[in-house]
């Protein structure tokens, strides 16, 4: 079967491949050109919404003009030896066979405000580079990025019309027989709001037939399947359309369907497609981390895409055998131990309060408090003075609450407390250490 995504299937594989910006793309040749002879060029920075081909586009010129790809992510500059990399990849004068190396540093905007000193290695690798670079972002105009701007080209991806969108999504149905009607295509690619890689993936999984019902539906989401079935789906499904229906109408969170589709990868498939399934999962959470990096939900859809019925048909061949479905052991492993850490930060904040620390502290110390706990001369009157139950200190002993030796230090820690208070009241003092 062919499983490939239309994202990469229908990548730009020419200058001439791109739909809209036709000014942009032009500009961009003509700085690689000057590159490639031999006039240094500023760097440039393109922006504009996602899924206007910003990242295609500077793959397509290390491509075609045969420049060895160096590619960063903004997020990958927060430790010396990235930083160092690519400072060392930009500088340099030329690669082992003498041609120039792209420098592409993606997202660039996803970089944190306190990333200062990944901000400023950017800054410098920009000013001394010896090679072409190209950085993209959704929003130039972050404040993050003044300095970076200033020595910057800066080009600005619009939104694709989306009758230049709906023309090329009809190509591409013609080429893939997909039956579609002309205004059902308009309205998918008006709905994508200039957002090509959006507009592929509604047309790949609506396929094989697009109608003005299926694309009014696909904002239309009823859970109510169970898990079981759904995860059948994702894993022997024929088409895209069929996973997506099933996702659509299942009963769980996103979050909690995709750690039961990691936990079943290697259960369903062998080894090969297991590895390429875990690929397309490892490019899904890619744009979950920009998510949460970014809170630009908008990539969201991509994510459930890729984490679905990419993984479903990114299959060499169907499995036939029957193998149950396993529940995800993340969630098993955090199910047992949730007791344990709760007794933990219980213990923590006793401790915390009366010594007038935060309870992060003495979790950072908890090792050498438990060593301490388990000398004889101190279990006693710590557990009276930080008013342990029998859970904690069975707990700081690596007992069970019922053992002999838990119960008696619970009964010595209240007869110590009678002493101490007698002492108070004959007014002499009494330490923690006795």
């Amino acid at each position: 079967m062919d499983s490939s995504l239309f994202t990469d299937k229908y990548v730009p594989k020419e200058f001439t491949d791109f739909i809209g910006n036709v000014e942009i793309v032009d500009r961009v040749i003509a700085w690689a050109e000057s590159w490639r002879g031999g006039v240094n060029q500023k760097p440039i920075l393109l922006f504009g919404n996602p899924g206007t081909g910003k990242t295609s586009l500077a793959l397509l010129v290390a491509k075609q003009l045969n420049w060895q790809l160096f590619e960063m992510n903004a997020s990958d500059l927060r430790d010396k030896e990235s930083i160092e990399k690519i400072a060392g990849a930009a500088t340099a004068n030329a690669t082992l066979f003498g041609s120039k190396r792209l420098i592409l540093l993606d997202e660039i905007d996803a970089m944190q405000s306190q990333d200062r000193g990944g901000g400023s290695a950017i800054l410098s690798i920009l000013k001394e580079a010896n090679n072409p670079i190209i950085l993209t972002a959704n929003d130039a105009f972050d404040k993050k990025l003044v300095s970076i701007r200033a020595n910057c080209e800066i080009l600005e991806f619009k939104k694709i019309n989306y009758l230049s969108i709906a023309k090329r999504l009809r190509e591409i149905c013609v080429l893939e027989n997909i039956e579609f009607d002309d205004e059902a295509v308009k309205e998918l690619a008006r709905n994508c709001g200039g957002d090509f890689r959006s507009a592929l993936l509604d047309t790949q999984s609506l396929s094989p037939k697009i109608t003005m019902d299926n694309v009014k539906s696909l904002s239309f989401r009823e859970r109510k399947e169970k898990i079981f079935p759904v995860m059948a789906k994702i894993f022997k499904g024929k088409n895209i359309k069929e996973i997506k229906d099933a996702v659509d109408s299942v009963d769980v969170s996103l979050d909690l369907l995709l750690l039961w589709v990691e936990e079943n990868i290697p259960r369903q498939f062998d080894g090969i497609d297991a590895a390429n399934a875990f690929e397309i999962l490892s490019r899904a959470d890619i744009f979950n981390g920009r998510i949460m990096n970014r809170q630009h939900w908008g990539f969201l859809k991509y994510s459930i895409f890729l984490s679905t019925c990419g993984v479903g048909l990114s299959r060499r061949k169907d499995y036939n055998f029957f193998q149950p479905m396993a529940f995800p052991s993340l969630l098993s492993s955090l199910s047992k131990s949730s007791s344990v850490r709760e007794t933990r930060k219980g213990i923590a904040s006793k401790v915390g309060e009366k010594l007038h620390c935060s309870r992060n502290q003495v979790l950072q110390d908890f090792y050498y408090f438990s060593l301490l706990f388990n000398q004889e001369k101190y279990s006693i009157p710590f557990s009276y003075s930080f008013g342990f139950e029998e859970k904690e200190i069975a707990f700081l002993l690596g007992l069970k609450e019922k053992d002999k030796l838990v119960t008696d230090i619970v009964k010595q820690a209240k007869e110590y407390e009678k002493v101490v208070v007698l002492e108070k009241l004959h007014g002499k003092q009494s330490t923690l250490f006795g």
